[in-house]
């Protein structure tokens, strides 16, 4: 099945880009543009991910020269747990930053030294590779016009950014991110159960696995960052706990409508 995913540094990273006009004072861009960046997570199975983010920056020309550092949220002066923001859960990184109209290229994230894995309770640094220090940077192509006001999704994708580093005991940390734009945010959300099934979803299109996710401790789940069309979910029980995996057809997504598929119970 192939995947369908971007990784940064060597890859690429996240966004959901929804643009508006609008008269209104707090609006107001003069003829600039706005845009607001946002942290969102795809799950993984650690117990939390701490995510040391020196700084954010966009680049809306073809070189260096270009780069605008985008103002951090101070929550974002500590390491955040990324894990808290599952499921379609958002945190914003920062207050609307104006800018000039015209392409964004790339977006740039920059770690600190600080990044930490907990499993089973313990806690682990995460080793960033060597010559990372320039940061990560994502392929982002984005049109900006004049009074335009975005917001862009930054979907990192826990469970393919940590890695265990051999029988060591270490973990590295190479962070993918997933970019998506306003007209990529197709949306499907819905409960499974029982939990004690310990599943796995997955959002398919075609042969393509699109995005994935654990529910949440009430069963809920929720697919966004997703392009126009017809998707399948699938399931995958445990196979310790002696439940059926399952698929849900014909799921239709629409950009700007969250489809609801309802309760998923799954049967032995």
């Amino acid at each position: 099945m192939k995947l369908l995913f971007l990784s940064m540094g060597a890859a690429s990273l996240l966004a959901l880009a929804s643009c508006s006009k609008s008269s209104s004072p707090d609006q107001d861009t003069n003829g600039q543009a706005k845009v607001q960046l946002m942290l969102t997570d795809a799950p993984a199975t650690y117990d939390a991910i701490f995510l040391d983010v020196k700084s954010v920056s966009i680049n809306n020309s073809t070189n260096d020269a270009g780069w605008i550092n985008y103002p951090l949220d101070p929550k974002f002066s500590a390491p955040v747990n990324i894990l808290d923001y599952r499921n379609g859960t958002v945190v914003a990184m920062g207050d609307p930053l104006t800018i000039a109209p015209g392409k964004i290229e790339q977006i740039r994230l920059i770690l600190g030294d600080n990044n930490k894995v907990v499993i089973g309770g313990v806690e682990h640094a995460l080793t960033v590779p060597s010559g990372s220090t320039s940061g990560y940077k994502i392929n982002f192509h984005k049109e900006l016009a004049p009074d335009g006001v975005y917001k862009i999704w930054l979907d990192f994708d826990a469970a393919r950014s940590v890695h265990a580093a051999g029988k060591s005991g270490k973990y590295m940390l190479n962070p993918v991110v997933k970019a998506f734009s306003e007209e990529a945010n197709g949306q499907f959300r819905g409960y499974v159960k029982p939990l004690e099934a310990k599943p796995w979803l997955y959002a398919l299109k075609g042969a393509d696995t699109i995005g994935s996710a654990i529910p949440a401790a009430d069963g809920f789940f929720h697919f966004v960052g997703l392009p126009d069309g017809a998707y399948a979910l699938r399931i995958d029980a445990d196979s310790t706990s002696g439940y059926r995996d399952s698929t849900i057809s014909n799921i239709n997504v629409v950009f700007g409508k969250v489809t609801d598929v309802g309760t998923v119970t799954l049967t032995k």
